[in-house]
């Protein structure tokens, strides 16, 4: 019993095909991800760093003022709606501010929503919403009669 074997030649052409679809594989993979990375999130936090970092310490002052007022606030999240609840320092709920928020992704602004807070009683305010699964913060914004304003960011993660 015989055996033949057939050697193939490696030629230029071959090397060249190699080369050709290994870098456009590289190039194509880059640029795929270069593409989504940029139309997925801005990168952007503010508009502008510097006039950010101007309000620092007025920003930061109103951080301990609030903290110093020992308010009692609960956060709460279901598929379609956002709710928080206000009590001062005493426990006696506060039902007298005028909350508006913002909605939005850590990572993209597609889905970005504005909130609009209706009081429910009993110190409890709630928005409608369009929460899907997935890491989300709401910036809220109270301000009130007789109350001091208030300001917060709540990040939390809604599952599938």
């Amino acid at each position: 019993m015989s055996m033949t074997s057939i050697e193939k030649e490696l030629k230029g052409g071959h090397v060249l095909a190699m080369i050709i679809a290994f870098f456009g594989v590289i190039f194509g993979v880059n640029f795929l991800l270069a593409y989504l990375a940029n139309s997925t999130w801005s990168g952007l936090v503010v508009e502008n760093g510097y006039v950010a970092s101007q309000t620092f310490n007025s920003d930061l002052a109103k951080a301990r003022a609030q903290e110093a007022l020992g308010w009692n606030v609960a956060f709460s999240h279901n598929k379609d709606s956002v709710k928080i609840s206000f009590a001062d320092s005493r426990g006696a709920k506060i039902e007298t501010l005028n909350l508006t928020g913002k909605l939005q992704r850590t990572v993209t602004d597609k889905q970005d929503q504005v909130l609009v807070f209706g009081w429910m009683g009993s110190g409890l305010y709630s928005a409608p919403a369009r929460l899907a699964p997935g890491l989300w913060e709401v910036e809220v914004d109270g301000k009130g009669d007789g109350v001091a304003d208030y300001h917060k960011i709540f990040r939390f993660v809604v599952n599938p």
